[in-house]
């Protein structure tokens, strides 16, 4: 599946989730140590297209560095450029730049334990709650997510490759991807 496809399906994937959840099954392999995890309230503003692809780009670099060095042997490169995007109800989401690994990272991370360790000192200095476990989605994904105080959710996903991706609630009458600085395209 596309990446492309993958994000218009999330929508049925996160409904199937619920029915999984409820049958007590679960698609990752040897199951977590960890509940799924959930989003705290927001409680902040969402900031400037500007200010927010800088910070959220940064964030995604670290992310991926982090990741590279706990598990060196598979790499992390870009796999879209950052886009703005207005939703139905009318927000503006900006997706800085998503990454994409070399590999799977399941078993290599011991089923996310070492995505765990590598990554939760990066969100907790970006202002994210640590990731608390992967989430019940259908299909064989593993997937897991930590949102910040303004409705930024980081996620990482992994079903042979694995996809880190940020989505961003921004200010923005627009919502024109040209309002993305050129460096942080």
């Amino acid at each position: 599946m596309n990446r492309r496809m993958h994000r218009n399906a999330w929508a049925l994937a996160a409904a199937l989730a619920v029915v999984t959840v409820a049958a007590g099954c679960s698609n990752t392999p040897d199951d977590p140590k960890r509940e799924p995890s959930t989003a705290p309230p927001i409680t902040a503003e969402p900031g400037q297209v500007a200010e927010s692809a800088a910070k959220y780009n940064a964030l995604t670099t670290e992310l991926a560095a982090a990741l590279e060095a706990k598990m060196p042997a598979i790499t992390w490169t870009v796999d879209d450029p950052a886009r703005l995007s207005r939703t139905q109800d009318g927000r503006c989401i900006l997706s800085p730049r998503s990454m994409k690994s070399s590999a799977d990272i399941v078993e290599p991370s011991k089923n996310f334990e070492d995505v765990f360790a590598a990554a939760d000192p990066v969100l907790e200095k970006h202002g994210f709650p640590a990731f608390d476990g992967t989430d019940p989605v259908p299909g064989g994904w593993v997937v897991t997510r930590s949102t910040d105080a303004a409705g930024a959710t980081v996620t990482i996903e992994s079903k042979s490759p694995a996809y880190l991706s940020v989505t961003v609630p921004v200010k923005s009458e627009k919502c024109d991807s040209n309002e993305i600085p050129q460096g942080d395209r």
